[in-house]
C-alpha cells in the first residue's frame, strides 16, 4: 500500500503499510550504524564517501576537507527521514519540500549501500530476479527503493 501524492499546500502525501514502513525503517537503521562504524576499508563507505581524484595525494587531501559535513549531512538527511517514519505501524504522513530532500537523499545512500555489497552492474539490474538467487530479497529491496524514489520524485515535481 505505497503512495505519494502530491498535497494542495505543495508538500507529499506519503503513505506506507506496516511491512514496508518497518522495512524503511530497518534499512535506516542498519545505515546509521554503518555510518557510525564508518569502516574506511568496506565498500559501502567507499561509494558513499568517494575519492574524488585520481591521485592518492589529492584525495586524501580533498577528504580531509569534506568528509566530516558530507557524513554530517548524511546523518541529518538519516535523522529526518528516522523521524518521519515514527516507531511502529503504518505511515500516513506529509512531507515538506526539506525532508522530501531528505527522504531522496536517504533512498539514493540506501541504493548505493545494497549496490555495493551486492557489486550490482547494469547487466544485473535490468535482469530478472531469480527467486533461487541467495541475493534475490536484497535486489528486490534495491529495485524497491529505485521504484519509491521515483514514485516520491514525481508526487514532489
Amino acid at each position: 500500500m505505497v503512495r505519494f501524492k502530491r498535497a494542495r499546500d505543495n508538500g507529499v502525501r506519503v503513505r506506507l503499510g506496516e511491512d514496508e514502513a518497518g522495512l524503511l525503517r530497518r534499512l535506516v537503521a542498519e545505515m546509521r550504524t554503518m555510518l557510525e562504524a564508518h569502516m574506511a576499508g568496506d565498500p559501502v563507505m567507499q561509494r558513499l564517501f568517494p575519492d574524488a581524484h585520481v591521485s592518492s595525494a589529492e584525495a586524501a587531501d580533498f577528504r580531509a576537507l569534506t568528509e566530516d559535513d558530507l557524513s554530517a549531512a548524511k546523518r541529518s538527511a538519516l535523522e529526518a527521514v528516522a523521524q518521519s517514519l515514527g516507531t511502529e505501524g503504518r505511515l500516513e504522513i506529509t512531507l515538506q519540500e526539506p525532508d522530501v530532500d531528505a527522504w531522496l537523499s536517504v533512498l539514493t545512500d540506501l541504493r548505493l549501500a545494497i549496490g555495493a555489497r551486492l557489486e550490482v552492474t547494469e547487466e544485473l539490474m535490468s535482469a530478472d530476479v531469480d527467486p533461487e538467487d541467495e541475493r534475490a530479497p536484497a535486489l528486490v529491496t534495491l529495485h524497491w527503493l529505485g521504484w519509491l524514489q521515483e514514485m516520491l520524485l514525481k508526487a514532489a515535481g
